[in-house]
Parts: C-alpha cells; sequence; structure tokens
C-alpha cells in the first residue's frame, strides 16, 4: 500500500518511511502531509507506491476486461464512475502488470479435485496465425487444472499438458476423458501409464461427454473476440493464464452455488482482483538491464569512419601510387 500505517496509528513517509511527518494544509479537502527527513509532501489515499491511480480503480479496470469488457468499454466504465479519464493503454498496462501477479499469488495453491478430468483442445489467433489452447479440467469442481499453447497437436503437447495438470492437483486421475485426438493416447500413457483409464468421447453424448469443457472453450473465445486475438505467443500465455485464475477464483459457478471452484474448496490464498492488486509489491525502481548487456558495444561494432576530406586524400595517394607502379 502507499500509505503504511502502523499499531500506533503512525504516519510514515511514503517515500522514504520516516515517521517525522507533520501535516502541511488541505488541497481540494484532502489533508496533505510533509516529511521532514527527505522534504516530500503526499497524501493520504489507497494508490500503489509510485502510482497515482487508487487500487479500487485498478482493480475494477481488470474485473471489467476479464468479465468480458473491452478496452474502450472499460475505459468508459471508469471514466463515467469515477469521473476521471483514463487511457487504454494505461488500463492495458495494468492488465499486463496485474495479470502476472495473479498468475504468482496462485501458482502454489493445491485444488481439491476429483478423479475424472476431462481434456481438450481449440484453436485461438495469436499474432495472426492460428495456435492450439490446449486445457484440463476436474469434472467434480469445474476447476481448470492446466492450460499451455502450442503450433501444433504433437503427443509431447498432450503429455506436457497431463504433466502440469498431475503437478497441479497432487495426484493421478483414474480416468481422463478425451476427444478423438491421437495425440492423448500416448501422451496421457506417457504420464498416467496403467494407473488411468483413457475414454474416448465427445460432446454429443450421454455419458462421458467433454461439453463441459467445450462451454468453457465457448466463453474463452467469446471473450478472446473481444480482444480481438492476441498480439504474439509472451501475451498469449499470460492472459490466458491469468484467464484461468479469474475463471477459478473470481467467476461464480450456477451448478456450485453460485462460487467460484477455489472457494468451494476451501480457503483461498486472493478472493478477488483488488486482492490482487492491493497486495501487489511495489515495483523496483531503474531503468531494466539489457538482454544484450555482453555483446560487443555498438562503437566497436561500427567504428567511426575517416572524415571525407582524409578519405579523398588517402583514395588520391593510392590512385597516384597505382599509376606509377604501371608506368
Amino acid at each position: 500500500m502507499r500509505l503504511l500505517v502502523v499499531k500506533a496509528k503512525r504516519i510514515l513517509c511514503e517515500y522514504c518511511g520516516s515517521s517525522a511527518v507533520i501535516k502541511y494544509g488541505t488541497h481540494k479537502g484532502v489533508q496533505r502531509y510533509w516529511c521532514k527527513v527527505c522534504k516530500r509532501k503526499f497524501t493520504l489515499n489507497d494508490a500503489l507506491p509510485k502510482m497515482k491511480t487508487p487500487v479500487r480503480v485498478i482493480a475494477a479496470a481488470l474485473s471489467g476486461y476479464y468479465g468480458g469488457m473491452p478496452l474502450d468499454a472499460v475505459q468508459r466504465h471508469l471514466n463515467q464512475q469515477f469521473d476521471t479519464y483514463f487511457s487504454e493503454s494505461g488500463i492495458y498496462n495494468w492488465v499486463i502488470r496485474f495479470s502476472q501477479e495473479a498468475v504468482d499469488r496462485v501458482k502454489d495453491f493445491k485444488p481439491k479435485v476429483g478423479d475424472t478430468w476431462i481434456a481438450d483442445e481449440t484453436v485461438l489467433k495469436v499474432g495472426g496465425r492460428n495456435v492450439w489452447f490446449w486445457d484440463i479440467i476436474d469434472a467434480d469442481s469445474r476447476y481448470l487444472l492446466a492450460s499451455r499453447l502450442s503450433t501444433a497437436r504433437t503427443t509431447k503437447d498432450a503429455a506436457l499438458l497431463m504433466k502440469q495438470a498431475q503437478l497441479r492437483a497432487g495426484k493421478t486421475p483414474e480416468r481422463i476423458i478425451t476427444d478423438r485426438l491421437a495425440a492423448y493416447l500416448d501422451g496421457i500413457e506417457l504420464v498416467f501409464g496403467a494407473d488411468t483409464k483413457h475414454v474416448q468421447s465427445g460432446p454429443f453424448v450421454e455419458t462421458d461427454s467433454t461439453n463441459m469443457i467445450e462451454r468453457f472453450h465457448g466463453t474463452l473465445k467469446d471473450r478472446m473476440k473481444v480482444v480481438r486475438g492476441f498480439g504474439n505467443m509472451g501475451t498469449a500465455r499470460l492472459l490466458t493464464e491469468a484467464w484461468l485464475v479469474h475463471y477459478n477464483f473470481f467467476k461464480e459457478h450456477g451448478s456450485l452455488g453460485d462460487v467460484p471452484p477455489a472457494v468451494k474448496m476451501g480457503k483461498v490464498p486472493i478472493g478477488d482482483w483488488m486482492d490482487v492488486v492491493s497486495e501487489a509489491p511495489p515495483r523496483l525502481t531503474g531503468k531494466a538491464p539489457c538482454v544484450h548487456s555482453e555483446r560487443t558495444p555498438r562503437k566497436q561494432r561500427h567504428p567511426k569512419r575517416r572524415p571525407k576530406e582524409l578519405r579523398s586524400k588517402v583514395y588520391t595517394q593510392v590512385s597516384i601510387a597505382s599509376v606509377r607502379e604501371k608506368e
């Protein structure tokens, strides 16, 4: 949080953490404070360090974005609700930053899932080309265990999905229901062996149907139409992983009593986007390290050329010398 308040209710400077703080008048009805150590002024609000926007605004933007609103609709909603202008690029930066924070917050969460899982794949548009989105869901809790993006549908891709789900659940399922894609046959065998029964099915059958995950794919594709596809694989992986966090921890499910799958299981690390934003650590200041720092410096790679006058003089001398040699 931007403001640190200890048990004695002392106000600490948001910049240096000093308790040598005094009141410094008001501005538009808001009390201002002045730090005697770093000589800076600040106000008491709920913004994050180095950010002027209150956390409730950022949380509302993330909730609207993952709830199905495009960026321009999120922008209009925030402008109307908080009577302040927010740019689409700024909102998108919030989405990227706190999506990663949400993914990190739930990475150690161990869901309580059943013994029947359903796996499937669908096509998403990334950078103007089609890629495969794989995911696997628990049939009992509706909890999405794992997802991954790939450019092909191979046995290796299916096996990686199964291994990821196994690590997240901490168990081996008794049955896995898939469509009739051949890659699942060897992929499930490689990871689970004979401990798991593989059931090949489809969406239009009465028992062992893949309808549940097909409905999720429909919801995901509707969401992707709003954002008009992903720019690159890195962004696609981040936003789909954050979408799974939203689906598992924040989105209410009617079949579960209008609660998210993770909440149905018991205690969760985060309850909504407000928790993600308000508990996010402050960003480090300073320039990011250059990923090409070990390369040869630019001046050495591209040595400075000689002045034009010197170049012409050298060329003239060489021409004269060559003519004399021929004579």
